[in-house]
């Protein structure tokens, strides 16, 4: 299963680094438009999660709905490449990623299903650093591919697909390979159960919060290398003389960042894997997504690529940590584990939809360092809702209990 997220995440990781730029290169678009394929691909994901939650989880093997939704993405995606129309091309996009609501709230309830909490944050913990490698490994696959010819990229993205789904077939049933919970370690586990019930509404608004951030970062700051690098204002530092190798080849430099940003993401899924401080934890939650809104901030006031560097690694970090959070919260119910990763999947596609069209017509009207400007103070608002929610869903266990 690990090697499943790697491979899976590798291959969505190349197909969302080539698809900006095959909107400027190839259609002919802007980072409006960009921003609207990625909020089809965010908003149909999170609406197809959110509409067959129900219908998958009760499936004898949900790992047989995973394998539906591979093979679906693998035709829908290449199918791309046979059009120069933004909208056929965006709304096989946007049908593509939806069809990965299939897959990845069944793989996430597979690896989840061990009964002991420890064990199971382990797993998940290593599962989550598989498919952030994938991600981080995807985007340097992408950027040499795009920059040499767009078409190798979508041969990557089927073929890296098309591994995954072997192996998917290739795996048991989760009752075959996890054991059953006992009353033992159901007795043990009640203060942990109830503790992750009382946060969980409060970090699926995190995963939302962060993933608005993460939308932006995939399908609208691609346009500002891009610019950065056409007109020659790309610097490491900032030096007076751009350095040659800045000046071409916007494609790759940004796949550095998009590798940056995952793989700083994997170190905090490596970390929260192995720890348990940040667990019920709602101060160290909100700390984590201020320091992501004080990244943004960064974003909009430089052309140094080491600073760009310096807060997608911050980025990353942060939403890998609110992201294994929601999801240890939304596997500590086993009657209830697919639906609600399907929740927490469906604020990741509801975030990127939010993320990529309204920050993307943002950026469309009032440039980057305008938009941007307001991320520190648009992440304290979100924040300061997500304890209103935990405050209500402490009450709400509290009644439960009397």
């Amino acid at each position: 299963m690990y090697y499943v997220g790697f491979l899976l995440d590798a291959a969505l990781a190349v197909a969302m680094t080539a698809m900006p730029f095959f909107v400027y290169k190839q259609l002919g678009g802007n980072e409006a438009m960009s921003g609207w394929f990625g909020g089809f691909a965010g908003a149909g994901y999170a609406v197809t999660c959110i509409v067959l939650s129900r219908f998958v989880s009760r499936a004898d093997n949900i790992l047989h709905w995973a394998a539906v939704g591979m093979a679906i993405y693998i035709g829908l995606f290449a199918a791309i490449l046979f059009s120069r129309n933004p909208w056929i091309c965006g709304t096989l996009y946007g049908l593509a990623f939806s069809a990965m609501a299939l897959c990845w709230p069944a793989l996430h309830a597979w690896i989840g299903s061990d009964p002991d909490p420890e064990v199971r944050k382990r797993h998940t913990g290593w599962f989550n650093v598989a498919w952030s490698l994938g991600m981080s490994v995807g985007p340097l696959l992408a950027g040499p591919l795009i920059d040499w010819h767009y078409g190798l990229s979508f041969g990557a993205v089927v073929a890296l697909t098309l591994a995954s789904l072997a192996l998917v077939l290739s795996l048991p049933h989760e009752e075959q390979h996890f054991a059953r919970a006992t009353e033992e370690q159901l007795d043990a586990r009640q203060a942990h159960d109830r503790a992750s019930e009382a946060h969980l509404l409060c970090a699926w608004f995190a995963t939302l919060t962060v993933n608005c951030l993460m939308g932006l970062t995939r399908n609208v700051f691609p346009k500002r290398i891009d610019d950065l690098v056409t007109s020659g204002r790309l610097r490491f530092f900032a030096e007076d003389v751009a350095s040659a190798v800045l000046g071409a080849n916007a494609a790759t430099k940004f796949s550095w960042l998009a590798f940056v940003v995952t793989l700083a993401s994997a170190g905090a899924f490596l970390a929260a894997g192995h720890t348990v401080r940040w667990r019920h934890n709602f101060a160290w939650l909100a700390c984590v997504q201020v320091a992501s809104g004080a990244a943004f901030w960064l974003l909009g006031h430089t052309s140094s690529l080491m600073a760009m560097i310096l807060a997608f690694a911050v980025f990353g970090a942060a939403s890998g940590q609110v992201f294994f959070a929601a999801l240890t919260y939304s596997l500590a119910d086993p009657a209830r584990k697919h639906r609600r990763t399907t929740i927490n999947e469906a604020m990741v596609g509801l975030g990127g939809f939010i993320g990529s069209v309204v920050a993307g017509s943002a950026v469309s009207r009032l440039g980057f360092d305008a938009a941007f400007r307001w991320m520190p103070l648009l992440v304290l608002g979100a924040v300061l809702l997500q304890w209103v929610l935990l405050w209500r869903g402490q009450r709400a266990v509290a009644g439960e209990q009397h």
